[in-house]
């Protein structure tokens, strides 16, 4: 039995940051179940919660099955497991997670583990250290770690073992969707760069040729500090821009954008607003693509679909995230 009854707001685009939304629903009809984690606050430790949010109603639900440390619900076989979506297999029926630390210099280490069995196994072992980006039908794409800072270089690994192929030595923080890479760059063309950290700002994006590795300018946003949020089910990139206001400015406020690119020449504009919380993609479904606050106190659920951001919930708890599609 499900425990933890919670009545989530249900909020319109009037309430909502997002400044191009719609009033209207963006999925006439929703009718399902969003697997969701959270937090709850047990001294000076957390303890992690999963269950379901379900629509209309907008209630939420403790599953008390889910084990501790679950991040996404595998539908297909209708288990919680401890690691994000993009490291799942497109079957469910694998998913994969890296292990070691660039920082110390830890031996690194790829396991891949069968869902159903439990079984984990490690199919590559190295001095460098990898992170997952995404577990593929082709097989599963690697960066490389590094002790500060962005990850750098992409590689492709056979799930049954070997050593990954090199893609590319230079993208930056990649991601990986509609058949192409993804990675930031720095266009020297900004009039006024934003703050950027240790390594400067990265303004541009570019998209790499899986195959060849070859980089192409795709989106250029002056001022901005750029980040490949993920894909909507075309494959076409959501990417947010992050507004810094300078170290001078005492009273400013960051403001962040999300834009859908539709082409090396085409994007709109998706949502606008505070960046507390960004918007985090957290899944794509039937319904559109499902995306969360994930911010201490202040987590929401936007649902982009039919050309529209709608902020469809919101809930005070702590590191509140979406956890898979919605399930009709």
């Amino acid at each position: 039995m499900l425990v933890a009854v919670v009545v989530l707001s249900a909020c319109s685009s009037s309430s909502s940051p997002a400044a191009r939304s719609s009033s209207t629903p963006p999925a006439p009809g929703l009718n399902c179940r969003l697997p969701v984690t959270w937090a709850v606050q047990n001294g000076s430790s957390l303890d992690t919660k999963a269950g379901f949010v379900t629509f209309p109603g907008q209630t939420l639900r403790e599953d008390p099955a889910a084990p501790a440390r679950s991040t996404f619900y595998d539908r297909g076989l209708a288990k919680w497991l401890p690691t994000w979506r993009s490291s799942v297999s497109p079957d469910g029926r694998r998913y994969a997670y890296s292990e070691g630390n660039a920082y110390v210099g830890t031996e690194g280490k790829l396991h891949v583990v069968d869902v159903a069995t439990g079984v984990d196994r490690v199919i590559y072992r190295s001095s460098r250290v990898y992170g997952v980006i995404d577990f593929a039908a082709e097989g599963i794409y690697l960066t490389g770690a590094v002790p500060e800072g962005y990850p750098i270089g992409l590689w492709l690994e056979d799930p049954r073992g070997g050593t990954p192929r090199l893609i590319s030595s230079s993208v930056v923080s990649p991601a990986v969707g509609g058949g192409y890479a993804w990675g930031l760059d720095f266009n020297s063309a900004d009039p006024s760069p934003g703050p950027g950290g240790i390594e400067g700002p990265k303004n541009r994006i570019l998209r790499y040729d899986l195959r060849s590795g070859v980089a192409t300018p795709w989106f250029y946003r002056p001022g901005a500090s750029l980040y490949v949020l993920g894909f909507d089910s075309r494959g076409e990139p959501f990417v947010t821009a992050d507004f810094v206001p300078s170290p001078a400015d005492v009273n400013g406020h960051d403001s962040v954008e999300v834009w859908l690119i539709t082409s090396g020449t085409s994007a709109t504009e998706v949502f606008e607003g505070s960046s507390i919380p960004v918007p985090r993609l957290a899944a794509v479904d039937r319904y559109g693509v499902w995306f969360d606050g994930s911010y201490l106190h202040d987590s929401r659920v936007w649902l982009y679909a039919n050309g529209s951001m709608q902020q469809v919930a919101a809930v005070s708890v702590d590191y509140f995230a979406v956890a898979g599609g919605c399930i009709p």
